[in-house]
């Protein structure tokens, strides 16, 4: 940007001095160093920042040293007044657009020192007229720098507006990726925890939630219960049956144990057929009767193979933390007992981890 606007303004900026040097019949020397200075110099400048370590440091020293060579020019002019005004209002629309209102006081500075240079040397003089002609292309040579500039700004908002926007939708595309990335974590996390053949929780998540509800029903002073349930003689189902029969048998077992939970209780898939129910907040007694009702939902279902029906019933232990308070391991090994007694006394009945057995 910098390279087209000074390689143009540079070139009007010649054509003003040629017009008013023919006037004032300046000597060669003064056409040599002008075409050096508005001709070569905006090439070789370019060359110097695009070759720097740092391009943009080059680029604002080179515009410093611009308006030094303005203030030279202007007093060996002797500060034709549209000439100095045209070369110094350039030099700081420049410095602005890199530093702000310091760039002013940058331009200046560097635009006094290039006077105070001249004045050392050979002194001062004042010649503040120009001719109409010189006052014209000055006005005209500023003004298309002006326009250029306008142009070039309205340009960099342009793309700085379509670049904003491209950056909003890749936030929203990366929102979504997000959003899809996170969903299928949920999803993996969800599928890690769950049986796939009965779509309970497996015997992982047990182990995860177990302590938190645990340590929740300890603060809250509230009981919580385990049902421990077994299918009675599943192996028969299996052998009799097929293993496919099997499979549906404990999917509908499953689905029916889960009808009877609260969001609160967790349903899992503790082995083989193996379930396991934790009940927070309910006591033995409570615990006591959803097992019963497990058992008469399960023994009263239809259970069919090719029209013929078979029996599927349960075994239950039931272990709660009402009276003392135990680790999960524990519980689980209470339950576990009762269980075992279930079994032992007959099966298809509930037992509790004490002496009371209930059919």
């Amino acid at each position: 940007m910098n390279y087209r606007n000074r390689a143009g303004s540079w070139l009007a900026a010649f054509v003003v001095l040629a017009v008013h040097f023919s006037e004032h019949a300046y000597g060669l020397w003064f056409w040599l160093f002008m075409g050096l200075q508005f001709l070569v110099y905006p090439h070789v400048v370019f060359w110097r920042a695009r070759h720097a370590k740092d391009p943009l440091a080059a680029e604002i020293q080179n515009l410093l040293f611009d308006n030094f060579c303005f203030g030279v020019w202007a007093a060996v002019l002797g500060f034709p007044l549209w000439i100095t005004y045209t070369l110094f209002i350039c030099g700081c629309i420049n410095m602005v657009a890199f530093s702000a209102f310091k760039g002013v006081l940058q331009a200046l500075g560097a635009f006094l020192a290039g006077v105070l240079l001249v004045f050392a040397v050979v002194g001062w003089h004042f010649t503040l007229d120009t001719s109409l002609l010189v006052s014209a292309l000055s006005m005209a040579s500023l003004s298309g720098y002006l326009i250029l500039f306008a142009f070039d700004a309205h340009r960099r908002t342009v793309a700085l507006s379509e670049t904003r926007s491209k950056l909003r939708q890749s936030e929203a595309g990366l929102q979504r990726q997000i959003q899809a990335i996170q969903s299928l974590q949920a999803q993996l996390t969800e599928q890690a925890n769950r049986d796939p053949l009965t779509g309970l929780y497996n015997r992982r998540y047990l182990h995860d939630s177990m302590q938190r509800e645990f340590d929740r029903c300890a603060r809250e002073g509230a009981p919580l219960s385990l049902l421990l349930i077994d299918l009675d003689h599943f192996k028969l189902v299996n052998d009799h049956h097929g293993h496919s029969v099997g499979d549906e048998v404990l999917r509908q077992v499953s689905a029916i144990l889960e009808q009877e939970t609260r969001s609160s209780d967790i349903c899992c898939r503790y082995g083989g057929e193996e379930f396991l129910l934790v009940l927070p907040g309910v006591d033995v007694q409570a615990a006591q009767e959803r097992a019963e009702h497990c058992c008469n939902q399960i023994a009263a279902h239809p259970w069919l193979v090719n029209g013929q029906a078979f029996a599927v019933t349960l075994s239950v232990g039931v272990a709660c933390t009402a009276d003392t308070r135990l680790t999960p391991a524990e519980l689980i090994d209470r339950a576990d007992q009762a269980l075992f007694r279930a079994k032992a006394e007959g099966r298809n009945r509930v037992c509790l981890s004490g002496p009371t057995t209930l059919a």
